[in-house]
């Protein structure tokens, strides 16, 4: 089974949860970074916004800046909770359910304004700081998509989907969700996503894709039921 997802860091930051004091200064970085842009983030700006000394951060980022990014990038996708789903056999069973199980993380991990914020800063700086999105991407993105196109490659292998290409395929099914979640919002509105708008693009999504991947005699026994 999938394990519970761990609470996402802008959850936290959003409900103003009791946190460790790693992850009360990760949110505070996380806040400085999306108001002021990596550049104009500093150690000592994040220090007095996390309530804490100089030295407690640099004891716990002695690399400073980029060390610090990179640990609140990496705190970001910890909250994924797929990363597993290609060796989960119930998943495996039920592609319907496997790829719900996907969408909903999804819809999810950008639900609150503040992870739409934090991605727009990337984009934004990434032309003076190419090593912002290297460090998004390696810390969680790319294994994410991965055990995505994963999952998809083992339901064709198995025969339970009628899959030639799984990175074509995973982009699709990807692409759908988040056209609809994130990149409309990474232009333009700050608002969160309300759970039924996430509900309605994940069910649309699931069914979508496996009306097109699902195996013709598949198609039409569930026709005919």
């Amino acid at each position: 089974m999938a394990q519970s997802p761990e609470r996402s860091i802008f959850d936290s930051l959003a409900a103003l949860d009791v946190m460790s004091k790693r992850d009360t200064i990760l949110a505070a970085a996380t806040r400085v970074f999306i108001q002021h842009g990596y550049e104009g983030t500093s150690m000592e700006l994040v220090a007095k916004t996390a309530c804490a000394a100089r030295r407690t951060l640099y004891n716990q980022f002695p690399e400073g800046k980029a060390q610090l990014f990179s640990a609140v990038v990496e705190r970001m996708w910890k909250a994924f909770p797929v990363m597993s789903i290609a060796t989960d056999e119930a998943m495996l069973a039920d592609p319907e359910k496997g790829l719900r199980t996907i969408g909903y993380a999804i819809g999810n991990f950008w639900k609150t304004p503040l992870s739409v914020s934090f991605l727009r800063m990337i984009i934004g700086e990434a032309s003076r700081f190419p090593e912002l999105m290297r460090s998004f991407f390696d810390a969680g993105k790319t294994p994410a998509v991965g055990a995505i196109r994963n999952y998809i490659a083992e339901l064709g292998k198995r025969g339970t989907l009628d899959i030639d290409d799984a990175g074509l395929a995973s982009e699709q099914f990807i692409g759908m969700i988040d056209e609809s979640v994130l990149w409309v919002r990474v232009m333009g509105s700050d608002s969160e996503l309300a759970s039924e708008r996430i509900a309605a693009v994940v069910e649309q999504a699931v069914a979508i894709f496996l009306g097109h991947y699902r195996k013709p005699a598949q198609r039409v026994a569930r026709r005919t039921k």
